[in-house]
């Protein structure tokens, strides 16, 4: 009796050694290629109730939990997906149906998408461990650096990147980025040419090579560069800010003007960007003359952010020009008007003039002589009269060339009546010589004066 249940013992032990051979060998594998199936076709909820049945039999198998985080993953359910794919790095288990280095890859996307970069991180940096060959992981580790701030490291992994590949254009764009931040603008220009020769529609290369390009002088190019990348929606603006700058430096101020208004077009109320246009744009009109223009500009920037630049600075300076039509008109007149008007003020100080010197369209200078000595014919002596409607501050090196001159022109004082204000050393070199200075304010009474 004892030998026959110790037969049957056997036997049973056999048959279900035998039983899980053929399951394992057999049919295990014809299920799981048919719910794989089931998710290519999108059955992924059959899927998923056949492979929670399957895992309720045999939990450590990690086929079974990588297609299920597939299916998880099919429906959206990223959470769970995580938790399989995680299950199935636990068991180490791997196969060519099973490869660690595609889960790793789909958890690192999965935590890019989400916005967690960090698990991202290590998964990437265990790729690299993994499959030290693969481009694409040091480049995703740039990317990751770059936008945390930290550009050493981020600069590193673009190099390896580009070192094992050099054909992705991003990697080189980035690259160009750290480099430009670090003003290493030779090695920057090459990174972002590098960029455009492997894609010509990468927008922002071009906007980038331009702007190295503009920093280092070459502002044709420059603009070159800023019209090609003006076919980005997302940088149309810069570019109609950079190009608009580029003639402001080349002194081009109609085009810039140009540009600017372009962009203004297209700008957000109050955004930077939106500021920076006008500044820019009121800064042109200023050198042409525009005042009212520039001021329109300035008091807009003023009523959005008042401590913007120096724009307080500038409507404090156009104070009197807002509100005396005169003054304003002096300001913007033709070159023969401000001849006329520089004549009338002169006479209206009790001179007469007798040598006129137009040097620039907002400079004058006049050698005048005293009318009382002209009618009593006594011995004339000259006085320089500098005529300036600019608002810039007027430096001591003026005075000095001018206190020089005036042995050659018989003169024995200095005049200068500007729009602007004098610096400190102006003041003081010529609070101890025969030098006079005419400020805003002198230059509104002096207006007011002549008439019309």
């Amino acid at each position: 009796m004892i030998v026959t249940y110790i037969l049957i013992f056997v036997f049973t032990v056999f048959l279900s050694i035998f039983g899980y051979y053929i399951f394992s060998a057999y049919i295990f594998p014809r299920k799981i290629e048919e719910i794989a199936q089931m998710i290519e076709m999108g059955k992924t909820r059959l899927a998923i109730k056949k492979l929670t049945e399957l895992l309720e039999k045999d939990d450590r198998n990690p086929l079974a939990h990588f297609l299920l985080a597939e299916a998880y993953l099919k429906e959206n359910n990223i959470q769970y997906a995580i938790l399989e794919y995680r299950q199935v790095l636990k068991l180490g288990r791997f196969d060519e149906k099973v490869d660690e280095t595609v889960i790793r890859s789909k958890l690192a996307k999965i935590y890019l998408d989400r916005g967690d970069t960090e698990e991202a991180k290590k998964e990437f940096l265990i790729l690299t461990k993994i499959t030290p060959d693969n481009h694409e992981n040091y480049y995703q580790l740039g990317v990751i650096y770059f936008n945390s701030g930290a550009v050493d490291k981020a600069g590193n992994y673009f190099k390896k990147s580009i070192q094992l590949y050099n054909k992705l254009d991003m990697a080189h764009y980035y690259l160009g980025q750290i480099q430009y931040k670090m003003n290493n603008l030779t090695d920057a220009k090459q990174s972002f040419i590098e960029a455009i020769k492997i894609e010509q529609a990468n927008y922002r290369a071009h906007y980038f090579l331009g702007l190295v390009l503009r920093q280092t002088g070459d502002h044709e190019w420059a603009i070159k560069e800023f019209e090609i990348a003006q076919k980005s929606d997302d940088i149309k603006i810069k570019c109609f800010l950079a190009k608009g700058t580029c003639y402001l430096e080349r002194e081009m101020h109609p085009k810039a003007i140009i540009e600017f208004e372009r962009g203004l077009k297209f700008a957000k109320r109050g955004s930077d960007t939106e500021l920076n246009l006008r500044y820019y744009l009121a800064s042109s009109q200023e050198s042409i003359r525009d005042l009212q223009g520039a001021i329109a500009n300035w008091e807009q920037i003023a009523a959005v952010n008042k401590s913007f630049r120096d724009v307080q600075e500038k409507l404090k300076t156009y104070a009197e020009f807002r509100q005396d039509d005169r003054v304003k008109d002096f300001m913007i007149a033709g070159l023969s008007q401000f001849e006329h008007d520089s004549r009338k003020i002169v006479e209206a100080m009790g001179l007469s003039a007798v040598d006129v010197d137009i040097i620039s369209d907002t400079e004058i200078e006049i050698v005048a002589a005293d009318n009382e000595a002209k009618w009593r014919n006594a011995r004339m002596s000259n006085k320089v009269v500098r005529i300036m409607r600019t608002t810039d501050s007027v430096q001591d090196k003026l005075l000095r060339r001018l206190h020089e001159s005036m042995k050659q022109k018989n003169a024995n004082r200095v005049i200068i009546i500007s729009a602007g204000d004098f610096n400190q050393s102006a003041v003081e070199f010529a609070n101890t010589r025969p030098i006079e200075l005419l400020g805003k304010s002198d230059l509104v009474r002096l207006l007011k004066n002549i008439g019309s």
